[in-house]
């Protein structure tokens, strides 16, 4: 495939040569003029970020793996190593990578305060945020050729959701993914091009692998981009390049691998459903279940992301669905008319968006990386589309843009608005109305106010059980037991047995404080399984919200009147 580095085809860039030889080439003024628009998108995404972010009125955990990344930060900058330094026994951590830990040990070691790390938060994920808008500008500018437009609408503009200024501002990796996604996109393209393998071309594959590599350290959806690239190198012939870029990818990930194998060989490792890899984490048994395992799961993601992207962008849950299922079409239109000229582009979006969808529980916030590229696709279809119509139409498709975006912006603000409304009557608004921005609040709220009754009623030496773990922690210093577990919904629940979940976590971690926050039925379940069976153990403190349980040990009556009990009660194939 050969991609000349030259203005042909770039809208709005003259072609023609001017004035004296000695005079800027047109394709270098084209670039100039590209890269003045990239650094003027990523400024105005930096702008609106700064100016409609939350992030100073969340408290750090409020999302659970915000506070998971500043407690491994902690730990790093503190010489405790990559262990998960908020739970009960502080176990190495497995499922995290550590590429975000390691950038938040930084503020940790040099200041050793919380306040600190958010503030470097707030600085960092701004610069990240604003550096990928503009990585993508250029990239769908100067390589996809789009114009600014359609460009605007289909792509920058994802970077202005509510959703992703809120969780692009907290501790989250999400800003980083897109950052490394869209770095490897730009340095990647040249690549295509026949030419000689010279130093710089060696560089710049060997730059794409560590790139790769990085994106991967940071986010664990990464590892999707891992064969995405090196395979549309090696699809046009690129062998060397595709060769080099493997090389530069696997060298990092290969010294981080053996040297997170020594240490979790070493351990202790956590025995909760919480601190288990993503590859035992699935629950994913036997040949038979991996193969069904991806049609059931993208079918229930599939069916759960569409209306929950509609609902999100729109007021009208049948306009958002039509307008969304349109965009869908758009972008498997741009795959087929890329697949030869933008094989990079496509291969990435399509690892990626079979990963999410492979994902065993849907959750907005994982697809909001996913839109600034799946918008490039869109755009260039509706570019396409915009410069075939009949002269006299050429408007009606940028008119249809521009309502949809008044429509998608003013429902932001309705959502900003209803977010704002619940928080102050406490009355919450309508399912299709909840947005990230209500979730964090609500969760800060809850975090404060539970971190107060701890601070008051509890000791260093207490160890809780609850359902914000690494907040607590933060807030506090108490260690902490998980009380509701993320679960893979291919996976036998913890809370199949009642009692067994809260029976175990108290035998093996010297649990002394339960605290249940509804709505959490299994825990529920679990409490009142051990209040009828040994009445002595949970004792409930004064409280109205939430509920504390003074755990009085009782091993005997635990072991006997729960564990053995919930085995007899199970069938052989049930029994661990």
């Amino acid at each position: 495939m050969t991609r000349p580095l030259t203005d042909r085809g770039v809208t709005g860039l003259s072609a023609e040569v001017t004035g004296p030889s000695l005079a800027v080439p047109a394709w270098a003024r084209g670039e100039r003029r590209v890269l003045a628009e990239a650094v003027a998108v990523g400024l105005v995404v930096g702008a609106v970020h700064l100016l409609f972010r939350l992030s100073s009125e969340f408290l750090v955990g409020a999302l659970n793996d915000d506070g998971v990344y500043v407690t491994l930060g902690k730990a790093i900058a503190e010489g405790a190593g990559y262990r998960s330094i908020h739970l009960v026994g502080a176990p190495v951590q497995v499922k995290y990578p550590p590429g975000f830990p390691l950038l938040l040990a930084i503020p940790w070691r040099l200041a050793g305060s919380l306040g600190a790390v958010r503030a470097s938060v707030a600085v960092l994920n701004l610069a990240a945020t604003a550096a990928a808008a503009g990585f993508i500008w250029w990239f769908g500018r100067r390589s996809l050729r789009v114009a600014p437009w359609p460009l605007a609408v289909c792509a920058a503009s994802t970077f202005l959701l509510e959703g992703t200024i809120q969780y692009f501002n907290i501790p989250l990796s999400e800003p980083y993914l897109v950052l490394g996604w869209a770095a490897a996109l730009v340095i990647a393209y040249p690549l295509f091009d026949a030419g000689p393998l010279d130093a710089r071309r060696v560089g710049r594959a060997v730059a794409l692998g560590l790139v790769l590599a990085a994106t991967a350290l940071f986010r664990s959806v990464g590892m999707a981009l891992l064969p995405a690239l090196p395979i549309a190198l090696a699809v046009h012939r690129r062998w060397r390049e595709a060769a080099l870029c493997a090389v530069g990818l696997l060298v990092p990930l290969i010294a981080w691998g053996t040297l997170h194998a020594a240490w979790i060989a070493r351990g202790p490792v956590s025995s909760s459903p919480e601190e288990l890899s993503y590859l035992r984490w699935l629950g994913v048994n036997g040949p038979v279940a991996l193969l069904a395992y991806p049609a059931k799961t993208i079918a229930a993601n599939g069916v759960e992301y569409v209306p929950k992207l509609a609902s999100y962008l729109f007021s009208s849950q049948v306009i958002g669905v039509c307008i969304v299922g349109l965009a869908i079409v758009a972008v498997a239109v741009a795959c087929v008319r890329l697949r030869r000229a933008h094989t990079d582009l496509v291969l990435t979006v399509l690892a990626v968006c079979a990963l999410t969808l492979l994902w065993p529980f849907a959750q907005g916030r994982l697809l909001l990386p996913l839109l600034p590229f799946l918008g490039l696709l869109a755009a260039t279809t509706m570019d396409a589309g915009i410069r075939r119509s009949p002269e006299k139409a050429k408007w009606l498709l940028p008119a249809i843009l521009g309502l949809a975006t008044l429509a998608v912006s003013w429902r932001q603000v309705q959502l900003r608005a209803a977010a704002e409304r619940a928080l102050r009557t406490g009355v919450l608004p309508p399912p299709q109305d909840l947005s990230p921005t209500l979730t964090l609040a609500v969760r800060s709220r809850f975090i404060d106010q539970l971190a107060r009754w701890v601070r008051a009623n509890t000791t260093p030496q207490d160890r809780i059980m609850v359902d914000a773990p690494p907040a607590v922690y933060l807030y506090t210093g108490r260690r902490t037991v998980v009380a509701q577990p993320t679960e893979s919904r291919l996976a036998p629940s913890v809370f199949g047995v009642p009692g067994r979940y809260l029976a175990e976590r108290i035998l093996a971690d010297s649990v002394t404080l339960v605290v249940w926050a509804p709505p959490a039925p299994g825990l529920q379940s679990d409490i009142l399984t051990i209040q009828d069976r040994c009445p002595r153990v949970l004792e409930r403190k004064p409280s109205d919200f939430p509920a504390y349980f003074h755990v009085v040990r009782d091993e005997r009556c635990l072991r006997e009147r729960v564990l053995t009990a919930t085995d007899s009660t199970r069938g052989p194939a049930e029994r661990p």
